[in-house]
């Protein structure tokens, strides 16, 4: 995005930042809104660049700045949302 002179930039995003991808698998997702949750309760976390759960798969898979937040964090939110969620991979 470019900005106009004197013109306010609400958004920046660093493109320079070192992102990690983990994925959870979250068997207790049972219906439309439960993907939706969890990613909208991840996005609102600072540091998380991507977040897409899938309900046939159950697995949530999270693009994140590890600087930011932490594998703990991620888990601490999606259990939040009421799920349980186990790290499969990082």
């Amino acid at each position: 995005m470019v900005a106009a002179v004197g013109e306010e930039v609400d958004h920046v995003e660093d493109v320079s930042m070192n992102t990690k991808t983990v994925t959870f698998k979250v068997a207790d997702m049972h219906c439309p809104s439960c993907p939706r949750l969890i990613q909208l309760d991840l996005q609102e976390l600072p540091g998380v660049v991507a977040a897409s759960a899938d309900l046939n798969t159950k697995l949530v898979v999270v693009e994140f700045d590890p600087v930011s937040v932490s594998i703990s964090e991620l888990v601490s939110s999606i259990k939040d949302s009421g799920y349980v969620a186990e790290l499969l991979q990082v």
